[in-house]
C-alpha cells in the first residue's frame, strides 16, 4: 500500500541520513520533553535549528517545515 510520493520521498532522501548517539539517560529526558510536540525526531531539530538561529548561522526562513499532527 505503498504511495508514488513517500516512494519518491524515501529515494531522494536516502543519501541524506544521519545518526546521533547520546547517552539513554538524556535520550529519556528528549524523549519526555518531546511528548508535546511532533516527534523526537522533529524535537531535535527544532532544538539544534534554533540554537543555529540563535548564532545567526541560519536564517529563520530556512528553518524546516513542520507538518501539523491531526
Amino acid at each position: 500500500m505503498n504511495n508514488k510520493k513517500s516512494d519518491n520521498y524515501n529515494q531522494e532522501n536516502v543519501g541524506n541520513i544521519r545518526h546521533l548517539k547520546m547517552p539513554e539517560r538524556l535520550w529519556k529526558l528528549v524523549t519526555k520533553a518531546a511528548k508535546n510536540n511532533r516527534s523526537v525526531h522533529d524535537y531535535i531539530i527544532t532544538l539544534i535549528e534554533d540554537d543555529l538561529i540563535k548564532r545567526k548561522m541560519l536564517k529563520k526562513s530556512e528553518r524546516k517545515k513542520f507538518l501539523s499532527k491531526k
